[in-house]
């Protein structure tokens, strides 16, 4: 019990720390591949200026963070583990 916990509750820190990851890489690449066109913005200055939106943008909540943890570690538990034990087994039996 103790076994599946643990091995629970490192996948479901893998998953999230793999969602890191590919978050900041895409970043980084966008970053490197986006050339502004300074002479298409500047002759397009009006359009660019009455298009203009206020509001507030948010980030999800701690609890959503919480619940993925959650809900990747019981995907582990519940689904993954017993389907590698079946499989083992079969392996074991050939």
């Amino acid at each position: 019990m103790v076994k599946t916990i643990r091995n629970a509750l490192l996948f479901a820190a893998a998953v999230h720390i793999l969602y890191v990851i590919v978050q900041v890489v895409s970043g980084m690449l966008l970053t490197m591949w986006h050339v502004p066109k300074i002479v298409d913005a500047y002759s397009s200055k009006q359009v660019l200026e009455s298009q203009v939106s206020f509001g507030v943008m948010t980030s999800p909540s701690i609890w959503l963070y919480v619940l993925t943890f959650a809900g990747s570690a019981a995907l582990y538990a519940f689904v993954l583990q017993p389907l590698l034990r079946r499989w083992a087994n079969r392996r074991n039996r050939s």
